[in-house]
């Protein structure tokens, strides 16, 4: 006696995208091991990760004819992970100076026109703020503010 399976399209439509489902999800759990196990021989080798920012300048002219001018870091947010070695590199490309702290770090600098500012420090998890003491609110053409983001 022989029995046959007989597949509705429906049921072929089904199993492929379970099959699809399945093999996304393992690519997906190989791709995070694999990020896990760089973050692990970044952090234990003593690489140093170098994160870029540049100093920027934003112009528009208002309907009223005043010229509206502000200074910012960009990007705004720059991003490394706990117990990494941090090498910070902040180019002055607009404004003649940027005198700046970055709030829980303890460190304090000067970014001029058409120089690099590179500032190091080992990451540890939170945000950081980078303010700019030059432009540190509307009336001096700021917040010039950015962040350091370590998870």
């Amino acid at each position: 006696m022989s029995r046959f399976w007989v597949v509705s399209r429906k049921q072929w439509h089904i199993g492929l995208a379970v099959l699809a489902f399945i093999m996304v999800s393992i690519a997906f759990i190989k791709y995070s091991q694999l990020q896990m196990s760089e973050h692990a021989a970044s952090t234990t080798t003593g690489e140093t990760r170098v994160l870029h920012m540049i100093t920027g300048e934003f112009k528009t002219t208002l309907d009223n004819g005043k010229e509206l001018e502000t200074y910012l870091f960009h990007p705004g947010t720059v991003y490394a992970h706990d117990g990494e070695k941090v090498e910070l590199r902040i180019k002055g490309v607009n404004g003649k100076q940027h005198d700046f702290v970055i709030e829980g770090l303890d460190i304090r600098g000067t970014i001029k026109k058409n120089e690099e500012t590179v500032v190091t420090f080992q990451a540890k998890e939170g945000i950081y703020r980078i303010v700019c003491l030059t432009h540190a609110d509307a009336a001096h053409e700021g917040p010039m503010v950015g962040y350091i983001v370590v998870d």
